[in-house]
């Protein structure tokens, strides 16, 4: 994927690395936020297929009220939330479509 991202996140990894994620989508589920990210500092993020790899992060407030990321580590919540994401690919893309097709006679 490796694409250019509007929405750049950095965020500190168990090893105390900075790791720059582009953000793809928000998604809501069950009165909770994720975030679909991107991996981007990384050179294999990729999988087989050459298509990268959706982490899922969860956003929650802190004592500060500032937004925390706890990354999703449930197999179930993974596949929901895969799933959610797909959906709104499907519909982000339909409706470029529609908007490509807008103004030509």
């Amino acid at each position: 994927m490796q694409e250019e991202f509007d929405n750049i996140i950095e965020l500190v990894d168990d090893e105390g690395e900075e790791v720059r994620f582009g953000l793809i989508a928000v998604l809501e589920h069950e009165g909770d936020t994720y975030l679909a990210l991107e991996v981007l500092d990384e050179e294999d993020t990729e999988n087989d297929e050459g298509d990268a790899e959706v982490v899922f992060m969860l956003v929650t407030r802190d004592e500060n009220e500032e937004d925390c990321y706890e990354p999703v580590t449930d197999d179930d919540l993974n596949e929901t939330l895969f799933e959610l994401f797909l959906e709104k690919l499907d519909e982000s893309e339909e409706a470029e479509g529609e908007n490509d097709g807008e103004g030509a006679e």
